[in-house]
């Protein structure tokens, strides 16, 4: 089972797509990422979904702890987020989202939280989201930044980031192992 979270209008063919929303012309389930547990049995999918979705959640902790109940050992987790330096721009944003969002999910974390193992595969730093970049000028200056940024990820955050006005989107790959 594959499983796109917070859908919106952004439904794929061959998951099952989920949103609150029950205005959107298509989705398969309807139902509150904020109200656990999901709708899915333990240990059931093998990918999972969710762009631009937690940064919009209550409980983050929660949320991952969820997604790591409902996927099978070996799942994907795709996760697309505003990067912290640029996420309050948007007024429905409840949730800051950096590098470190699963170091605490991990059986080798000294503060680890729920008993969840996942193992990022990828990580990675846009400085406008690959959606918007819609001219040469922005895509060369954006092919620019996203180089240095992700030559060394942890570096950007911490010290330059800011100056080059923050990066719209952080992206995770993660694997879970039960």
């Amino acid at each position: 089972m594959k499983l796109n979270l917070g859908c919106g209008d952004k439904y794929r063919d061959g998951y099952i797509n989920l949103d609150n929303n029950g205005n959107l012309d298509r989705i398969d389930v309807k139902h509150d990422l904020n109200r656990f547990p999901y709708p899915f049995n333990d240990s059931t999918s093998e990918e999972i979904i969710m762009d631009h979705v937690l940064e919009h959640l209550d409980d983050t902790i929660s949320v991952i702890s969820e997604l790591y109940r409902i996927s099978k050992n070996g799942a994907i987790i795709n996760i697309k987020s505003p990067h912290f330096s640029c996420n309050w721009t948007h007024p429905g944003h409840k949730r800051a989202i950096g590098l470190g969002l699963f170091d605490h999910f991990s059986k080798d974390s000294s503060e680890r939280y729920g008993k969840c193992d996942f193992r990022v595969e990828y990580s990675k730093l846009y400085w406008i989201r690959p959606c918007y970049v819609d001219s040469l000028p922005k895509r060369v200056a954006s092919s620019v930044i996203n180089f240095f940024a992700n030559l060394n990820k942890k570096f950007c955050e911490r010290f330059w980031c800011y100056w080059v006005g923050g990066f719209e989107e952080i992206e995770f790959k993660v694997r879970v192992g039960k």
